[in-house]
């Protein structure tokens, strides 16, 4: 087996292992508010989805991602968080 074929499943351990340190991070700071939340690393790009009852929530959730990747600062940050509560039904008054 070469190096790079030993190198290959090493980083792939370690993407999944800043994955879970960054979903962590982000339940951390949020405190758990944001639904679906999904975190998938790939090279150099995080790319963060879920739903968030707020753009402050959305904001804590960057900074949980910035917790852990601004040091190496070589990371791009994708969010694909959806902001806001589910749409209110047509006969609920309000």
């Amino acid at each position: 087996m070469s190096a790079d074929q030993q190198g290959l499943p090493r980083a792939a351990e370690a993407e999944q292992a800043l994955e879970r340190a960054i979903e962590g991070r982000i339940r951390q700071r949020t405190w758990g508010r944001l639904q679906g939340l999904e975190v998938r690393v790939s090279h150099d790009l995080v790319i963060v989805c879920g739903r968030a009852p707020s753009y402050y929530v959305e904001q804590l959730a960057l900074q949980g991602v910035l917790d852990l990747v601004e040091p190496s600062g070589a990371m791009r940050i994708q969010l694909n968080i959806q902001v806001g509560g589910p749409p209110m039904s047509a006969g609920r008054a309000v």
